[in-house]
């Protein structure tokens, strides 16, 4: 088999990254995903091109599917997308409402022509609610859902900075999308009949947010405390976003933390440390030749004073020691000690990672303009088989390709490129 979504078919309304990057891991999976582009193509082709209609963003976030071309404003051209929904088990769309409905893609518009088709529906901030029909992106959505002040993050001069290393939510949507299509064609295989599948930006971000977002009755956490206490005071105080994180961050971040698990700059770098668990932070200790009540008393009682002094005490000298000598030295000493950490390193490393090209998590692929690209690989293995790897496809690359598997003959396929209805 080539992957066992093999003989699955899926229509991609994508653009940008959440709605692609569902349907790429869809076609690592094995399913044909046809991503259905207007005239234009996804717009994020046209966003740090390097050749024309092709981007370094888009072509790892189109890995493995194929491309067609359709003007949708012309009837012909919708008449070819009836016969493509007639054929295909999913919809992903990341369209908003007023646009899907213009174009007919919208999910009463095609459960009509196929009501097995399973549509996953990605919005910004959800179906309901006042923000249904707003648009979103995955920066704003960072700020609307608290993940710029938890990260708190702050710019030399006092600007508060976004999580830009990865649009995470745009992705983890992705994840979700994917497995909306997933568990809709299950639950066919059930009923018969396929559904509408919604998931949002919003809906991740909270999710992806969770361990935060969890609150016990009558049990706050201390950031729930401080904002229900101490932010309305900041605030009347008129303190400023930089003052109002400092006292964010020391409540929000146990002192544990701040010793066990961060990263830590070293004499030529940095270093990143997880001992998340008891046992590893007690091997740091014994390493580090220090004693902290904390992780060897578990009667210790860390709401004292008392324990914050020796907390904040400890953090000095876990930085102060790690200062001290080179990160392949840490790396190699905590690792003969069975204590997890890594380097700091930069995402261009990963190229050439052996790790990563020894799982296929790095590939190469030939791409259409003649370059030897580059990407992430699939983030599943199936041990009874793989879909052949392919490049992100050139504007309508496989439109006659495509309108001839639905049944289209070849003077029918000249005859709507000659009324311009597909390209």
């Amino acid at each position: 088999m080539a992957g066992p979504l093999e003989g699955v078919r899926v229509l991609e309304f994508g653009s940008f990254v959440a709605g692609p990057w569902g349907g790429q891991l869809l076609a690592d999976m094995g399913a044909d995903v046809i991503k259905i582009e207007p005239p234009s193509g996804d717009p994020w082709r046209h966003a740090s091109p390097f050749a024309p209609n092709e981007s370094r963003v888009f072509v790892p976030l189109n890995r493995g599917v194929r491309s067609i071309c359709l003007d949708l404003k012309q009837e012909s051209a919708r008449h070819a997308l009836r016969k493509l929904i007639e054929s295909s088990d999913g919809i992903i769309s990341n369209n908003r409402r007023d646009t899907a409905l213009k174009l007919g893609i919208d999910y009463e518009s095609v459960s009509k022509i196929n009501p097995r088709l399973v549509y996953v529906d990605i919005t910004a901030y959800g179906p309901k609610g006042p923000r249904a029909d707003m648009p979103g992106f995955d920066l704003i959505v960072q700020g609307y859902t608290g993940a710029v002040a938890s990260e708190g993050k702050i710019t030399g001069d006092g600007q508060p900075e976004v999580v830009w290393s990865s649009s995470y939510i745009d992705f983890s949507t992705g994840y979700a999308a994917a497995n909306g299509i997933l568990a809709g064609i299950v639950g066919r295989s059930k009923t018969g009949k396929g559904q509408l599948v919604s998931t949002s930006l919003l809906a991740n971000a909270i999710a992806m947010q969770t361990l935060r977002i969890a609150d016990i009755q009558g049990l706050p956490a201390p950031a729930r405390n401080w904002y229900n206490e101490v932010y309305p005071q900041l605030v009347r105080d008129g303190m400023s976003y930089e003052e109002i994180q400092d006292s964010y961050q020391g409540t929000v971040r146990p002192l544990i933390y701040r010793c066990y698990y961060r990263a830590y700059r070293t004499l030529d770098g940095g270093l990143t440390l997880g001992t998340l668990a008891v046992h590893a932070r007690a091997r740091l200790l014994k390493v580090f030749g220090l004693d902290d009540p904390r992780v060897t008393d578990p009667d210790y009682d860390q709401s004292t004073p008392e324990a914050t002094e020796l907390g904040l005490r400890l953090v000095a000298e876990f930085e102060r020691i790690f200062a001290s000598k080179t990160t392949d030295y840490w790396f190699k000493e905590l690792r003969s000690h069975d204590i997890p950490c890594d380097p700091i390193r930069f995402v261009e490393e990963m190229v050439n990672d052996e790790q990563a090209l020894a799982n296929d998590y790095v590939v190469q692929v030939e791409h259409h303009t003649g370059h030897r690209i580059s990407t992430s690989g699939p983030i599943l293995t199936f041990g009874d088989g793989m879909p052949v790897l392919a490049s992100s496809p050139s504007l309508g690359q496989h439109t006659d390709e495509v309108l001839e598997d639905i049944g289209f003959s070849p003077d029918a396929v000249k005859n709507l490129h000659n009324e311009g209805a597909v390209r």
